[in-house]
């Protein structure tokens, strides 16, 4: 693995086990085993490009993945189908293809930037370029669900984000335990995904 990739490896693994803010450039550099510790400031700047860098490492190839979804969906897809592109490639990172199908840290990495307004996933993907298929997801279920006030619908979609990202975050988890419950496999994204779709489909106002 080249230095970049083993700086990137090393800074998504020790944000999402501590924190973004418990860890330093230095702690990342010594975990990367990089001999020089100013490595990363070097390679990166700043630890914001580094959090920066590590989306765009990961979300780059989740990105084609969704694009390719889409492209196969066309203009007819559901809700529910539309929601499944939106989970299922990020769920694909849950093994890490660079560690023989090790669990990834990425999605608790995720869900550590979720809290810091400046990090925040929700809105701040919606502007990179790795973030179409996100953009193209949201449009497509705007339309789907054209019935529906914008302001509900956008509140709607950030705790579907949330959800999905939290949801995910602790599925990651507990592929590392010494024995992952059962139902971690395809039976888990099929609940998320249909919570996520009840979440955006329930009537408004909501019923007695």
């Amino acid at each position: 693995m080249a230095a970049k990739d083993q700086i990137l490896a090393a800074a998504e693994r020790l944000f999402a086990e501590f924190g973004i803010e418990s860890v330093s450039l230095r702690q990342i550099a010594v975990a990367a085993g990089q001999r020089n510790t100013s490595a990363v400031a070097y390679h990166y700047g700043s630890k914001d490009a580094l959090v920066e860098a590590v989306y765009v490492w990961r979300m780059t190839a989740v990105n084609a993945q969704r694009l390719a979804r889409l492209d196969a969906l066309g203009t007819t897809g559901t809700v529910t189908e539309l929601v499944r592109a939106l989970v299922e490639p990020l769920a694909a990172t849950l093994h890490d293809p660079n560690r023989a199908g090790e669990p990834s840290w990425y999605l608790r990495f995720i869900a550590e930037t979720l809290w810091r307004p400046q990090f925040d996933p929700v809105v701040n993907t919606m502007r990179r370029p790795e973030a179409e298929s996100v953009r193209l997801v949201v449009a497509a279920l705007a339309g789907r669900l054209d019935g529906l006030a914008r302001e509900i619908f956008d509140e709607r979609m950030r705790l579907v984000a949330m959800l999905v990202v939290t949801a995910l975050a602790d599925r990651e988890r507990r592929l590392q335990e010494p024995e992952p419950p059962e139902h971690l496999g395809d039976l888990g994204l099929d609940v998320l995904v249909d919570a996520a779709t009840a979440i955006l489909t329930a009537p408004w106002p909501p019923r007695n």
